[in-house]
């Protein structure tokens, strides 16, 4: 089956891929801002280039999502900071000013390049499961895993923040990162086309809450706000202020804790104190793995879906270019089965034996069996055939951030607060939007339409966290030196859009913004049906192949 999807401009937002390469040239600094069509095209012919620029970058370039963010960036680089001090600053902002995605309640996964030890490090500041928590307790509450107290899991984005600056930060005061949102906030932020088209399709759910409604919903009109219109997020700035002067445990065990439990509890969240005050933020050296090229792939662990990236390309390397498109098409959609078919084995490696599917990315001879898998004439519709022997939950709205400083230190980090705007609730006390990461898990029960049952390593146990498609990665040439930061936002099609832009990035000579402008095809397997963007359809009926 084929699903059609929207165009190249309205995917740039859905996707949100957002790459970074290191490039010696001039300063460009580049915010993404979503385009809406009006026009339908001809799903026949591919959209045109997107207006966006090819970013040439220097000694710096930033990559974010909301407008003035980038620059925010840059501020504080200009100020003796460095890539981590400035995608702190940068984050808070995108929390702002997308706080349909990201912000304060949820969590993130980064890598961190290091130009002088050449190494990458992997930050782990994902949401966690409440210590009350128990596998089976949306068994009869599904809806609960999605809206209100109860699908709240612990925050780590905040902690992350501080630690990350506590270890390798430090350039500018803590205090500093936060004015520049702060005042952003106080003064009024202009509602982007994105979240106008964000706020439309959540209206029901943002006026069920009244402070999401006082911030969101027009009051005049009754309904959401309108691209260009003011929205203000005066408690948050209170709330960023206590935190700038007191730290991040302001909100984990400190002055904000109790009034924040109140409202979680409010909502019937089952967050406790011991459950903020022991949050503790992951830092694992990354995994690696070699192309034949020399380039190296640098991931986080579970529930980074990192080594699902990695597992891609190395089947993939080798076998493309492929002697034509159609075949291109083909193999790379062989691979993401296979890829996808592996991540159905995934959990938190804190609480899940994962050793196997590192053993697999690592083996040549494991990787030259899959490839050897991989017919040109040939398919199957059974997602067994591929390996995949558990179901796993769909990821929602996320965003990514890449900085790169003057020194060749890299960080990419992709955040979510998990489905558009969260639970659909906001902290009365703190203005926070509340996350939803509880959905992220499995529940156990719930049998899909292919007969599959929900993957048990991604089932609910207290501390653990929840499989996510986020993994941002860092790839690195023969000689250790960064060549490409890569993170992508759009639930699970993260991992595929991350893979396929690489791959033409490396094996096709492509720019990066002809390997972003490109038309796309996409399969997570579950559902087993091809996703593809305009343009690719003439490719896909000039090449057949048999159905198993």
């Amino acid at each position: 089956m084929y699903n059609r999807l929207h165009s190249k401009r309205c995917l740039v937002l859905l996707v949100g891929l957002v790459i970074l390469i290191a490039v010696i040239a001039s300063l460009v600094v580049f915010s993404h801002h979503a385009k809406t069509d009006t026009e339908d095209p001809d799903p026949e012919f591919p959209i045109p280039p997107s207006s966006m620029p090819m970013g040439l970058y220097g000694k710096v370039g930033i990559v974010s999502n909301g407008g003035p963010c980038a620059q925010i960036g840059v501020d504080v680089l200009s100020k003796g900071g460095n890539a981590v001090d400035a995608i702190i600053a940068v984050m808070l902002c995108d929390g702002a000013l997308c706080p349909e995605y990201m912000g304060l309640s949820g969590g993130f996964l980064m890598s961190f390049y290091n130009s002088t030890t050449k190494k990458v490090t992997a930050i782990n500041a994902r949401e966690s499961a409440p210590g009350a928590a128990n596998s089976k307790m949306f068994v009869n509450e599904p809806k609960s895993s999605v809206y209100g107290g109860k699908a709240i899991a612990v925050p780590g984005e905040l902690k992350g923040y501080s630690t990350i600056y506590e270890l390798y930060g430090g350039g500018v005061p803590w205090e500093s990162l936060f004015e520049p949102t702060i005042r952003l906030c106080e003064d009024g932020i202009k509602v982007s086309e994105r979240l106008e088209k964000s706020i439309k399709n959540h209206e029901d759910l943002i006026k069920n809450d009244t402070l999401l409604s006082e911030v969101f919903i027009d009051e005049k009109t009754g309904h959401g706000k309108k691209a260009g219109d003011i929205y203000k997020l005066p408690k948050l700035a209170k709330t960023m202020r206590v935190i700038a002067k007191e730290g991040s445990d302001a909100l984990y065990k400190g002055s904000l804790t109790s009034q924040f439990l109140k409202d979680i509890h409010d909502i019937n969240g089952i967050i406790t104190a011991e459950d903020l005050a022991n949050y503790k933020v992951e830092i694992n050296e990354s995994f690696s793995v070699q192309l034949k090229s020399g380039h190296k792939i640098h991931a986080g662990l579970p529930p980074d879906s990192g080594v699902i990236l990695a597992y891609i390309l190395r089947v993939l390397d080798g076998i493309l270019p492929a002697p034509n498109a159609g075949l291109d098409a083909h193999r790379i959609v062989e691979a993401f089965k296979y890829g996808y078919a592996e991540r159905t084995h995934l959990g938190d490696h804190r609480f899940v034996n994962v050793s196997q599917i590192f053993d697999k990315v690592k083996s040549d001879s494991y990787m030259d069996s899959i490839r050897s898998k991989i017919s040109d004439n040939f398919t199957s519709l059974d997602p067994k055939y591929y390996g995949a022997d558990f179901d796993v939950t769909e990821n929602h709205g996320t965003a990514n951030i890449v900085v790169v400083d003057s020194m060749g230190n890299a960080v990419v980090a992709t955040s979510t607060i998990n489905s558009y705007f969260g639970c659909g609730f906001m902290s009365p006390s703190t203005g926070i939007i509340l996350n939803n990461e509880m959905d992220d898990f499995s529940t156990p029960g719930v049998i899909n339409y292919f007969g599959i049952q929900p993957s048990p390593a991604n089932f609910i146990i207290p501390g653990k966290r929840p499989l996510s498609s986020m993994s941002p990665s860092i790839i690195t040439n023969e000689n250790g030196d960064f060549v490409l930061g890569i993170g992508a936002a759009g639930g699970s099609k993260i991992t595929l859009a991350s893979a396929y832009v690489t791959a033409l990035t490396l094996w096709y000579n492509k720019t990066l913004k002809q390997a972003v402008d490109k038309p796309r095809i996409y399969h997570q397997l579950l559902p087993m049906q091809v996703q593809y963007e305009y343009g690719t359809t003439r490719v896909r009926e000039k090449y057949s192949y048999q159905k198993y």
